[in-house]
């Protein structure tokens, strides 16, 4: 799955699971066109990140059983656009890390 598809389908499953309104999990897998294994995929790392989500058989909707925020979004917009110099501060031009191999010798090597 493609990363902005991804956060859409996230956003989605979160606002349904707020308004507890989803189906069952089948009817919920297919309103965000993905299986039902990956549906649980998605819950269970929620679930991993301290969400506590729920589903109800008698009402079928998953729930959320902890008072919760996900803020999710994402925002592309050209720097030309932006007009207030405070959301620059807040741009990252993100960073390179390179890591050289490391090999182990049993001869020890020392620096003159």
């Amino acid at each position: 799955m493609k990363p902005f598809d991804f956060l859409d389908k996230l956003c989605v499953l979160n606002k349904l699971i707020r308004m507890e309104h989803t189906g069952t999990p089948s009817e919920f897998a297919e309103r965000l066109s993905i299986s039902r294994s990956t549906l649980y995929e998605i819950i269970e790392e929620l679930k991993a990140r301290g969400v506590e989500i729920k589903y109800c058989r008698t009402r079928c909707t998953f729930y959320y059983n902890n008072d919760v925020f996900l803020d999710i979004h994402f925002n592309i917009k050209p720097l030309t656009d932006i007009d207030d110099a405070s959301e620059l501060k807040n741009i990252s031009g993100g960073s390179f890390f390179f890591f050289r191999p490391f090999h182990w010798t049993e001869t020890p090597l020392f620096c003159t």
